[in-house]
């Protein structure tokens, strides 16, 4: 037997379990706790002391309809509805005082959205709207960390940390946005990669490459360099510069475990901004990669749903059609806008004047005089063909040029390979013009190496057919390649290339 009773393993670790407050977007009655979270969470930006259960009624008959605002109101019991959501830590709640002999005969509770709730249901609504949390503060987010960082070093040069502290403040706000606005893009772009493509998913995927162009390829890329250049000093400064900045925040009775969190949140802002913006792969590089990455399954998609259905999507015409039919004045002038749109208008019958045969020959074929039939046709039968027959045709010349044409085409790879070979052992960075043969080669190879990468960050691919392999070890910088096409540019490695 097992004892039920006896915790298990998972409930002794100290992990996150079941959020209480969140159980009233799920369930058959999701319908009537969101209205009521909705109309608390409104009410917060009118009132600060709550809103009475007489008040909240109101409220909630002027959201429902009016012609079923009473049934409505029946089936919702405010009351049992209220208790279970101050169960669930979702609102809170507080009795008025009385003041009359009025007041004791009615409901005098108040009630609050918790912080809790009030979380909960900021993101239902971000979900249901489709939103995210790209807004337009994140287009001046990295140009606002660059002045902020410059602000608190400033002011920790004046000996000042508590205008270091509100300096500081605004950079960790404005970290938690483009943290934000990065992890919705995440989502939509793997939601709109994944699967068939679809009129939706390519529309979605077009819409976060370009809230990508705006917030951050314009606006990270630019200032990345200058928030690098900050992080040092942030990253050097003394505990005690800390603990002050963070008794700036909290007070000087504060207790030593509030400001020891303080401290290590905002150590791990400093820590954040050199992971997004330093190192040798840096979040906001591999973020670009990625968007840059999703270009191609755009067009792709694009040119799938064309090939399919000739168009996009042809719902807009199918809506006018029928709003034009819903429109007509009867049944015929419906029937006629319908033929008149697609083409199926009733069969129609034509009757042609033939001559009696009734009366015609009546003699059989027994009886009826022999037909001249001709030796050829005795001999022949019905072949279609007459005269002699087609030769087959001699494609011994093309074949012959073929040949060349392939013998050529691999010794030009051969001695492609062989340039290659002679630069392997050195930086991408230091390397000469190359042919369009190598550029070909090379693109080759650096793809099917990136689907190759060991946990040290070095790449290895292979040619199509095993001859050639290419090891890439990663360097700072990036690399410019002068080709016949242009100019390649690409991250700068340490290249090995052999057979």
């Amino acid at each position: 037997m097992v004892d039920v009773s006896a915790p298990s393993p998972w409930q002794l670790l100290s992990l996150p379990g079941t959020l209480a407050a969140a159980s009233y977007l799920a369930g058959p009655l999701a319908k009537q706790y969101r209205l009521i979270v909705d109309i608390l969470d409104d009410e917060r930006t009118h009132s600060l002391t709550g809103v009475g259960h007489d008040e909240l009624e109101a409220l909630v008959r002027g959201r429902l309809p009016d012609d079923d605002a009473r049934n409505l109101l029946v089936d919702l019991d405010l009351n049992a509805r209220m208790r279970q959501l101050v169960d669930w830590g979702t609102c809170e709640s507080w009795q008025d005082r009385a003041e009359s002999q009025q007041d004791f005969l009615r409901n005098r509770h108040r009630y609050q959205l918790t912080e809790a709730g009030s979380s909960l249901n900021a993101a239902a609504r971000r979900i249901d709207a489709d939103l995210g949390s790209t807004s337009t503060a994140v287009l001046l987010a990295p140009a606002t960390i660059v002045e902020r960082i410059a602000a608190t070093l400033s002011a920790l040069d004046g000996d000042s940390p508590a205008r270091a502290s509100q300096e500081f403040a605004q950079v960790q706000t404005t970290l938690d946005a483009m943290g934000m606005a990065a992890s919705d893009w995440q989502s939509r772009l793997a939601a709109a990669l994944g699967g068939t493509p679809t009129e939706q998913k390519i529309s979605r995927l077009l819409e976060t490459i370009l809230a990508y162009v705006e917030a951050w390829g314009s606006g990270v890329d630019a200032w990345t360099g200058d928030i690098r250049a900050g992080l040092p000093r942030l990253q050097a400064l003394p505990d005690g510069t800390w603990r002050a900045m963070a008794l700036a925040r909290l007070g000087a009775e504060a207790p030593e475990a509030t400001l020891s969190d303080a401290v290590d949140e905002m150590r791990t802002a400093v820590g954040t901004l050199s992971t997004w913006f330093a190192g040798e792969r840096p979040q906001a590089h591999r973020l670009r990669l990625q968007i840059r990455d999703a270009v191609t399954p755009v067009l792709r998609g694009h040119r799938a749903l064309l090939a399919v259905g000739g168009t996009v999507s042809r719902k807009a015409d199918l809506l006018r059609l029928a709003t034009a039919i819903e429109r007509a004045q009867g049944d015929e002038d419906a029937w006629r806008l319908w033929c008149a749109a697609t083409g199926l208008y009733s069969a129609r019958h034509t009757t042609w004047e033939t001559p009696d045969v009734t009366a015609g020959p009546q003699t059989s074929t027994w009886d009826a005089p022999p037909a001249p039939i001709s030796r050829r046709l005795r001999t022949q039968g019905a072949r279609a063909l007459s005269g002699r027959a087609t030769r087959i045709v001699d494609t011994s010349a093309a074949r012959a040029e073929a040949r060349r044409l392939a013998a050529r085409t691999q010794a030009d790879l051969e001695r492609a390979a062989a340039a290659l070979t002679a630069r392997s052992g050195t930086p991408l960075s230091t390397w000469d013009a190359l042919s369009s043969t190598e550029v070909e080669l090379l693109l080759e190879l650096i793809s099917a190496a990136r689907n190759d990468r060991a946990a040290d960050g070095t790449s290895t691919g292979w040619s199509a057919d095993g001859r050639w392999r290419l090891a890439l070890t990663p360097r700072p910088g990036s690399a410019v390649l002068s080709t016949p096409d242009g100019r390649l540019v690409l991250p700068d490695a340490d290249v090995e290339f052999g057979a």
